[in-house]
């Protein structure tokens, strides 16, 4: 646990310090205002409680942040090293492949005004900071137990309780909405593999919300592990240990890229491909032992070749452990 706590806080220092991507500077101010997550068309007043002057619903704080959750609460990992790692996790994938991938779509974005994006699942809300501090307008909501880690954020007002099947947010608020591993914990029994009887009714609806809060033409973008590749690398394993769980074709648990384009494209999407993933894990945990660096090295072997395109074939096969899948609004049902 020391080892983790120590390499988390060294790598939030240079961050913050070093990194020309994390300006010292503070960031503007984050422009989205919170919508009525029942509704959907009221602005929330703050009078104490947080009021939508549309349908009346009232909703509270916890910790100082909105507590705008509609549906169920998710009962996550809030040890000191679960959080340690989560940072670090975070911290890695935003600044090595979500801020390039989202400066790269941002070339379409007009106007001059910043790029609008919302991490749906955003935990500790590193990202959120890291991209805000580069100048995007990056809001983020969770549905967990994050409010007493929200306090260390340089701007908290970013961040709100709320589930991502109803999200607090206004049509077409963001130019981005992206998650990490989210969709495989919607539709699942508690914090376990086991579907509920629910599982792809939440899953669409969850895809529903995504495709609301972003403009026509815009994107949504989400990663998980792979359910077409016959291990799970990823879930039910404790620190320091490196034995996978077996994830047999007939579980749900997992999506393929084939379960998110048939609910992307129900929810409104006119375009959905699997993109590369190479840069999105550091292994940040597996890394610093002899044991999880060397298993660690067909891994990351398998996420260089797949993200080369002459194979880009591979990324949803059984050859590849993660995707990470982009759909583009369509233009035409914002339409009619």
């Amino acid at each position: 646990m020391g080892q983790v706590r120590t390499v988390w806080l060294q790598q939030s220092r240079k961050r913050e310090r070093v990194s020309p991507d994390f300006p010292s500077a503070e960031p503007p101010p984050a422009t989205v205002p919170f919508a009525c997550p029942v509704c959907k068309a009221g602005t929330l007043e703050d009078a104490g409680l947080l009021v939508c002057p549309t349908c009346s619903a009232s909703f509270g704080r916890d910790e100082g942040f909105p507590d705008l959750v509609v549906g169920p609460r998710f009962d996550d990992d809030v040890s000191c090293e679960g959080i340690c790692l989560e940072d670090l996790a975070s911290a890695y994938s935003t600044e090595h492949y979500w801020l390039p991938l989202f400066r790269r779509l941002g070339d379409s974005v007009s106007g001059g005004e910043a790029m609008r994006v919302l991490s749906v699942g955003c935990g500790s809300g590193a990202d959120v900071d890291f991209l805000a501090q580069c100048g995007l307008d990056a809001m983020g909501i969770d549905p967990g137990k994050r409010s007493q880690l929200w306090r260390q954020r340089r701007q908290p007002e970013r961040l709100a309780l709320a589930n991502g099947m109803n999200l607090p947010f206004h049509d077409g608020a963001f130019d981005i909405a992206f998650c990490g591993c989210v969709y495989p914990h919607v539709g699942v029994v508690g914090d376990t593999n086991q579907v509920s009887d629910t599982c792809w009714d939440d899953r669409q609806a969850l895809a529903n919300e995504m495709f609301r809060v972003v403009r026509p033409g815009r994107h949504v973008i989400v990663s998980s592990p792979n359910r077409q590749f016959p291990l799970d690398l990823f879930h039910g394993r404790e620190p320091g240990q490196y034995l996978p769980r077996l994830n047999p074709p007939s579980s749900e648990f997992l999506l393929a890229a084939r379960d998110y384009r048939r609910i992307f494209q129900t929810a409104g999407a006119r375009k959905v491909v699997p993109l590369p993933v190479e840069g999105y894990w550091g292994f940040v945990r597996s890394k610093h032992t002899v044991a999880g660096f060397l298993l660690g090295l067909p891994l990351r072997f398998i996420f260089w070749l797949v993200s080369r395109e002459s194979f880009a074939a591979l990324r949803p096969s059984f050859l590849s452990p993660w995707l990470i899948v982009l759909a583009q609004k369509s233009t035409a049902r914002a339409e009619t």
